[in-house]
């Protein structure tokens, strides 16, 4: 009988196990279908749209921020008779950016999003206010440091945030919204940092900013409700130092050897030649300790293997090279050539802004609907190319309309980009890595952006200094040469015979930097096909 019993015994081991099978399951199904009309309230509710706001106010100011500084540029470089050094106004920002913002995703990984985003907003009010009170350009850019250590978690952490909370596809609708308040910001940067300069003087438009940006800090601190990170002093051993350190030296040598070459020094002098050589061998040194040595890297350049996430990040680079150049240099153009006013050039960059925030927007509603995001690359592809080719023609005569939609095509296909690589770069990878690959995104951007205006700049000054050795010359010309390179202002007081000479060189110039964003263009289309495309969930945990 033992025979039967043991098969009785069997099959009813069989039968139970059967049974807590279909059990979890269906406790499997319930967890999920709660988890999804959790996701689902969530998403209706006034709190979402609260937190929302309450993220993006230190968003908008930081767009507000960069585009005060393209207008203000001249001006300041005017009134400290150093435009040859100005761009190091926007570099250094941009350098600390570089350098922070890669950490804030680790960071907020290991002591909670709440408390890094705070820090971040004390640190850009901080810096802002003390660049409202520069008494001198090398202390504006000190203060622009600060500004950018505090600026770069600003957009990260948001966005971050924003990935904890909701779906990818409600992600990318939001990240529309989201890229709209930032447009917005750039928007009225243009116009509030134009008219500030030409009533009571620039340094209002940063001084503002500090009052403003304790309301954000309030906001936050009453409205994201998010779990506390237990606090542990052996974290600090898996922050990576020495790549945080070889990538910002390795970036400031880069960029004091090509703004030094050919505009202080020749490009053949000692003190370029080495800078230049030790930026190489640290920058090396950074992808090696982030391949090989560092435990948690700043910017795990392991993962960019992958296709979609090496597509995506270095779309977001050739894109941030060209797309912030193009708005310092055509400001430049219509203030130099065109002879317009720090608030009619803060004015005419609006539709690069509005076709950045539609653009975002058009890309959100397109992939909530959709789940795909691959087609709208190939817009963004040609918007950029076509208008970034527009604005390397413009001339003496160029109508404003000309420019206006020159400025809007590539406006709109950047903000296509912006959504779609972001979220493409998410969905790539598994849900845990979400944090380090928005990381990724942001740091390759904002290095892009570094990048892509220090060239500008070498570009610029080189071009600048050659044109008018070759058109200003005759007794006195040395004398017009230094002053009109240190000073846009000076344009106006050059003798009549110069005037027309001057204006050349300078439009000269920037044609040299807008072909070299075109150029910059192709190659974002080029990199964005290479982008995979990936099933956008409904859920967080992508079910």
């Amino acid at each position: 009988m033992s025979p039967g019993i043991d098969e009785l015994e069997i099959q009813e081991s069989e039968e139970t196990r059967l049974l807590d099978d279909v059990e979890d399951q269906e406790q499997k199904l319930v967890d999920d279908a709660l988890a999804n009309e959790l996701e689902r309230e969530e998403l209706t509710t006034s709190a979402l749209v609260t937190i929302f706001l309450s993220l993006y106010v230190g968003v908008f100011l930081a767009a507000l921020d960069g585009v005060v500084v393209a207008t203000l540029l001249s001006k300041i470089a005017s009134d400290f008779h150093e435009f040859r050094s100005v761009s190091w106004i926007v570099t250094g920002y941009l350098i600390a950016q570089a350098t922070f913002q890669p950490l804030y995703g680790k960071l907020s990984d290991l002591f909670g999003r709440k408390p890094v985003l705070l820090t971040c907003n004390v640190l850009f009010g901080i810096g802002s206010v003390l660049c409202g009170i520069a008494p001198s350009l090398w202390f504006l850019v000190a203060a622009r440091v600060i500004a950018g250590a505090g600026g770069g978690g600003l957009y990260t952490l948001s966005a971050i945030i924003l990935s904890d909370i909701v779906s990818l596809r409600q992600r990318g609708f939001l990240q529309g919204i989201g890229n709209i308040l930032y447009g917005c910001g750039a928007a009225a940067g243009g116009i509030v940092g134009g008219f500030l300069a030409d009533t009571i003087g620039w340094r209002w438009t940063f001084a503002i900013q500090g009052p403003i940006i304790v309301l954000s800090i309030v906001a936050i601190s009453l409205n994201l409700k998010l779990p506390r990170t237990e606090f542990d002093y052996t974290i600090l051993k898996r922050i990576d130092f020495l790549g945080s350190g070889t990538l910002v030296s390795g970036l400031c040598l880069f960029l004091f050897g090509i703004s030094a070459g050919g505009n202080y020094f020749s490009w053949r002098h000692p003190v370029v030649i080495v800078s230049l050589l030790c930026s190489v061998i640290l920058l090396t040194a950074f992808v090696f300790t982030e391949l090989y040595i560092a435990v948690e890297p700043i910017i795990p350049l392991g993962l960019v293997k992958n296709r979609t996430v090496a597509g995506s990040a270095f779309t977001g680079w050739f894109l941030s090279m060209g797309f912030f150049t193009n708005i310092f240099y055509v400001a430049i153009y219509l203030l130099s050539v065109k002879g317009a006013s720090p608030t009619e050039s803060g004015s005419s960059l609006i539709p690069q802004f509005i076709g950045s925030a539609s653009g975002s927007f058009f890309a959100g509603y397109y992939m909530r609907l959709t789940g795909r995001y691959y087609p709208v690359n190939v817009v963004a592809g040609i918007c950029l190319v076509l208008g970034s080719g527009m604005l390397a023609t413009v001339g003496l005569n160029t109508s404003k309309m000309f420019i206006s939609v020159a400025l809007f095509l590539p406006g709109f296909g950047g903000g296509l980009y912006l959504t779609t690589t972001l979220v493409g770069l998410i969905a790539a990878i598994p849900h845990e890595f979400q944090a380090v690959c928005t990381s990724i995104a942001y740091g390759f951007r904002t290095i892009g952006m570094t990048v892509g205006v220090a060239t500008a700049a070498a570009i610029f000054q080189n071009t600048l200094s050659a044109k008018l050795s070759q058109r200003i010359t005759g007794p006195g010309s040395e004398e017009v040469i230094e002053r009109v390179q240190d000073s846009v202002d000076e344009i106006a007081n050059v003798p009549e015979y110069w005037k027309m000479d001057v204006t050349l060189c300078y439009l000269d110039a920037v044609r040299a930097v807008l072909i070299t964003t075109t150029v910059l263009a192709a190659c974002c289309a080029l990199c964005s096909l290479a982008m995979k495309e990936h099933v956008l969930h409904n859920s967080v945990n992508r079910k």
